[in-house]
Order: C-alpha cells, then structure tokens, then sequence
C-alpha cells in the first residue's frame, strides 16, 4: 500500500500534508447551525448560504455538505458531542481550497487551528480525488479540532503520533468496514490502497522505530492506531471507539506520550466497564503488543 506523509504542523497550528495558504481570504458570520460551508474557487472564500447548502449542483461541493453533515451527525449520535468544541460552534469547512502559492487541485486536507477550519483540496486526480469525498477524512480532520479544543497536544515526537493516530482511529469508526483511511479519494481508479492502512502500518512496535532522527507523526500513529485496531478485534470497532474517545476528552494529558495514552485508554475503559473487566484486559494486552506498557514509569509524560 502506497503511503502519504505529511510534515508537522506549521506557525498556525495546521496538520496538513502541505503548508496551507497563508493569504487566504478570512471573511466572517455568525453561526448558522451545525456546518458552514465556504467555497474557495474563485480563489476567495465565500459563505454558502440557503439553495447553495441544500442543493447545491457543484458534485464536489454537494459530497462535502453531504459528508459534513454525516461528520457532525457521527460525533452527536455516537459520543453526545455538541460540535468539534462541545460548546456548538459549527463545522466549518472550506472546500476547493487551493494548494499555498493559490493554484487549485491541492493534494491535502487539513484542520487549521488558527482559524478553526477544515481545507479540503480537490486533489490533482492522479495521487487523490476532492478531499470531501471520503467521510472517513472529514472525521480525522474533525478529531484534530476535538484534540485541539480538549487536549491542545503538541505537533512533534510521540504527542504528535497520538494526535495523528486519534483522527485515524475515529475515522476508521466512523466509516467501519475496513482500517482504510482515504480509499475512497487516494488514487482514483485505484482499488484496494488507501492513504494509510492501520491494520498494516509501517511500524508494528516501539523497537522498530529509529533512533536518533526525527519520526514524521503519522508514521508514529502506526503503534497507537494499530493497538486500537486490536481492541476493536477483541471488543468490536464501536466499543474500542468508546473508550478511545473517553479517553482523549477525560484522561490524555496535554504531556502525554505513548504510555501515558496508553494509560489514558486504560482508565476510560475501567471507567465504562470496571477495573477487573475484560474490557481492561484487552486493551493492556493491544498496547503491550505493540511493545508499550501503560505501567511504564513516568507513563504520562514525553519528552
């Protein structure tokens, strides 16, 4: 399976495969429900509003709304979230977006903290389609507001794994049915590959992993998104996705690395289901597979 990297987060706090446009237009409304869509291709960002929400004849524009929808919906029916915030502010998502120097067909999708927005690229139709067709992408770029608005995670070392690795994983539960993520935009006519694939990452343990060299933070969500994935064969994809997100908004420390996550998702699934449960078991016996114990000294912090 191919793979796509992405370099850690720019000044603005955006995780993203390229560095997004810094000249981006930058207008203003007020809240107007659970998304709001901006179009960007006529290299501004304009407000889409009544007919242009609801039935829109742009397909690229009417998936994303479509998806978005299905994004806030996933996250209010599955966890009781009350927007990416949990205070209501909207999803708001840029679609067309353009690459930084504003050429179109930008190979990316990214969640720019800063101004609190999903990009989504519409892709060069060879390496990806438009981002806002897979729903399983819209999650991940959704979960890294969630990180953001929750934990504030720094973007480098194993923290940045761990924020790169929740996305991935809530975006797997989200689009069940395999541990793809992207396949439905990565390589267009292409199928089988995806941008990532948990149940095959690149590293299946921390003694894989090289020393002395900076490890880019979605290759280091190989180890985190592949004991996820082994909880979800234990205990089924919705309840490893109950654990994983109680523990992102109740117990990760904003200075965790691998073993304190690892902690953080064996407290909320003590918490669900008993110290002694099962449950437990299974999630200790998934980290300690891909050679991370909860129980390590010091399991909270990273350096």
């Amino acid at each position: 399976m191919q793979h796509v990297a992405a370099p850690t987060a720019n000044a603005r706090g955006a995780h993203t495969l390229v560095p997004p446009a810094a000249n981006a237009a930058r207008p203003s409304a007020p809240a107007s429900g659970p998304i709001e869509v901006w179009d960007a291709s006529s290299g501004t960002e304009q407000l889409l509003t009544g007919v242009e929400l609801t039935a829109n004849a742009d397909p690229v524009i009417a998936t994303a709304i479509a998806n978005a929808h299905k994004v806030d919906t996933f996250f209010r029916t599955t966890f009781g979230r009350n927007g990416w915030d949990n205070h209501g502010t909207p999803l708001r998502i840029v679609v067309h977006a353009p690459n930084e120097d504003g050429t179109p067909n930008m190979n990316n999708a990214y969640w720019d903290r800063a101004r609190q927005r999903i990009f989504l690229g519409d892709g060069d139709g060879r390496v990806l389609a438009p981002l806002g067709g897979a729903l399983d992408v819209m999650v991940h770029e959704t979960t890294h507001a969630i990180v953001d608005s929750s934990v504030n995670l720094r973007y480098s070392g194993q923290q940045g794994g761990i924020n790169e690795s929740w996305a991935d994983v809530m975006g797997a539960v989200a689009d069940p049915g395999n541990w793809l993520i992207g396949e439905d935009v990565f390589t267009p006519g292409t199928p089988g590959d995806a941008i990532r694939d948990l149940e095959h990452p690149i590293y299946t343990n921390l003694r894989e992993l090289p020393t002395g060299t900076e490890i880019d933070p979605h290759d280091l969500a190989s180890l985190p998104g592949l004991a996820a994935v082994r909880v979800a064969q234990s205990l089924g994809r919705s309840e490893m996705g109950q654990i994983w997100y109680r523990a992102l908004v109740e117990h990760l420390d904003s200075r965790a690395g691998f073993a304190g996550a690892a902690r953080a998702t064996l407290d909320a699934a003590a918490e669900l289901h008993g110290a002694t449960s099962t449950e437990v078991g299974a999630v200790l016996q998934a980290w300690k597979s891909v050679g991370i114990d909860p129980r390590w000294k010091g399991a909270a912090t990273s350096s």
